[in-house]
Formats: structure tokens, sequence, C-alpha cells
């Protein structure tokens, strides 16, 4: 293997765990979305207060992480493809 193809494996890897990791916590956020949505439908506030109270914890750490991972997900989203067309043009030319 290639110097260079080290590297894209490692960028590869690197770019499915961050897309596993923020899949992860939208589906999360989106969970704990639809409970709030429930609880409050009930009607009755202080039966259900403490649930909500640890619901909207955990909705704002779970923001803060996917907020942390959504420019390396753009990053990958957005100019990852350029890279692939790239290497499969340098293969072509490749003198080994």
């Amino acid at each position: 293997m290639k110097p260079h193809e080290k590297y894209v494996d490692q960028l590869n890897e690197l770019n499915e765990r961050i897309q596993s990791d923020f899949e992860y916590y939208r589906n999360i956020n989106s969970q704990i979305d639809k409970r709030l949505n429930e609880l409050g439908k009930r009607g009755n506030i202080e039966e259900t207060a403490d649930e909500m109270r640890m619901l909207l914890e955990d909705r704002a750490r779970v923001k803060d992480i996917s907020l942390k991972l959504l420019p390396l997900r753009d990053f990958f989203r957005n100019n990852y493809e350029e890279v692939g067309d790239r290497l499969a043009r340098l293969a072509e030319f490749d003198r080994k």
C-alpha cells in the first residue's frame, strides 16, 4: 500500500466514525423531542416537570455534541467527493 493510500484509508475511517456518531446523536435528539411533545400534550405540568427537566438537560448535552460534530461532518460531506475524484485521476497516471 502506498503512503497516500494509508492516509485515504484513515480519512475514510474517520469519515465513517463522524457520520455514525452524528447520526446517533441526531436520533437521540429526535427521540427526546418526541417524548417532550408527548409530555407537553398531557397538560399536567406538575406531574411531568421532573422528566421534562431531565429531558431538556439531556437534549442540551446532545445538541452540544452534535454542534461540535457538524463542521466535521460538513467537511466530509461537502468537499470529500472531490478528493475521491482527484485520487481516481491520479491512479490513471500513476507510474508506480
